[in-house]
């Protein structure tokens, strides 16, 4: 798989330069990801940071350095990143429990710690070790979506028309159109409401190119790696958590809340936010598509709020399309209780 080569060759790049520098942007090009997302991701696979691993991968060369030659114990902690015998000594006992200069003279062996190296392991009995995303499970996924509870009736299931599969609740929409067909041809996405005064809902308008005024083109491959970022928010299914997810759609990367900040500081169309749950529907749905790329589409009515009402992020892989709301960031950052945060609904409870 692509994904695993990227992976190890971000451990290869690492394992060539434990004596250098290690540079994050070259780290985000190998592995296909924005910057700060195969760290997040690595960080979940392995129960450790990135900078743990580097550390004690360099410690663990510098005592072969050190029992194996004949360099200056100094030498070797300058290259492999400690700027003085102080440092280096004590991150080499609290990880050795000797000091350097124990470990060359008496040349007892010290335990290594062996390089990673990610393989796929594919494990039939007890469950599925990995989700495979495929453009047949898109309908799962589209299932999954339905909100069971809404008020209105003829949204608590997915509608199909001459095909066309979609689903909408209150934050949430997604289509799946017959292989074929036009693109951003959706006029057979509707609902039949059973209502007099409006008894089709269509959802051609939400998903009209002409509106959005943004477009980012993103890889299968880093929209996996948002996805595997989510063990950071420890998900419970069906259940909003008041954690807020912010993210930079340009980079198509998490930022923490105090980046969000700044960049509504300064103005910057490109931030947004969302319950967890919500955005997480969205990847996983739309990464069941068989083409490489998703285009993501979105607004100024989704950046800033307009009387509360904002627009949607759209996303389009293939012939599957999706949208969800984000939430209100002006009312996140000034509201004193998480629950007082409101995204405002495709189609209102009450008539």
């Amino acid at each position: 798989m692509n994904w695993l080569k990227r992976m190890n060759s971000v451990l290869d790049y690492i394992e060539d330069n434990l004596d250098g520098d290690i540079n994050d942007n070259k780290i985000a090009a190998l592995s296909a990801t924005p910057k700060g997302v195969f760290q997040r991701v690595f960080a979940t696979i392995t129960d450790m940071t990135l900078s743990e691993y580097l550390r004690k991968r360099r410690l663990t060369q510098a005592a072969s350095d050190i029992q194996n030659t004949d360099e200056k114990i100094i030498d070797i902690a300058v290259k492999f990143g400690y700027t003085s015998a102080n440092a280096f000594n004590a991150a080499f006992k609290a990880f050795y429990g000797v000091t350097p200069s124990y470990a060359r003279t008496s040349k007892a062996p010290l335990q290594p710690f062996q390089r990673l190296s990610f393989t796929l392991t594919l494990s039939v009995e007890g469950g599925n070790a990995m989700q495979y995303r495929k453009i047949e499970n898109a309908e799962e996924f589209l299932q999954q979506m339905v909100n069971k509870e809404h008020p209105k009736q003829y949204l608590r299931n997915v509608s199909e028309n001459n095909g066309v599969k979609c689903t909408l609740d209150g934050a949430r929409a997604a289509v799946i159109l017959p292989k074929g067909t036009v693109e951003w041809d959706l006029s057979g996405a509707y609902f039949e409401t059973g209502e007099d005064k409006r008894p089709i809902v269509e959802l051609k308008t939400l998903f009209d190119k002409s509106i959005y005024c943004f477009e980012v083109i993103a890889s299968k491959d880093q929209v996996e790696g948002l996805l595997g970022s989510f063990a950071d928010y420890k998900m419970k299914p069906d259940a909003l958590m008041p954690e807020i997810i912010f993210i930079d759609i340009k980079r198509m990367a998490f930022i923490t809340k105090s980046e969000a900040m700044e960049l509504k500081e300064m103005e910057k169309e490109r931030m947004m936010a969302f319950y967890p749950k919500y955005l997480k529907d969205m990847l996983d749905f739309i990464v069941c598509s068989e083409c490489d790329c998703i285009e993501v589409y979105y607004n100024e009515k989704t950046i800033t709020s307009n009387a509360g009402k904002l627009g949607p992020l759209v996303m389009k892989s293939g012939n599957l399309y999706t949208a969800t709301l984000p939430v209100c960031i002006d009312s996140y950052f000034n509201c004193e209780h998480w629950e007082d945060v409101k995204v405002q609904p495709f189609i209102k409870p009450s008539s």
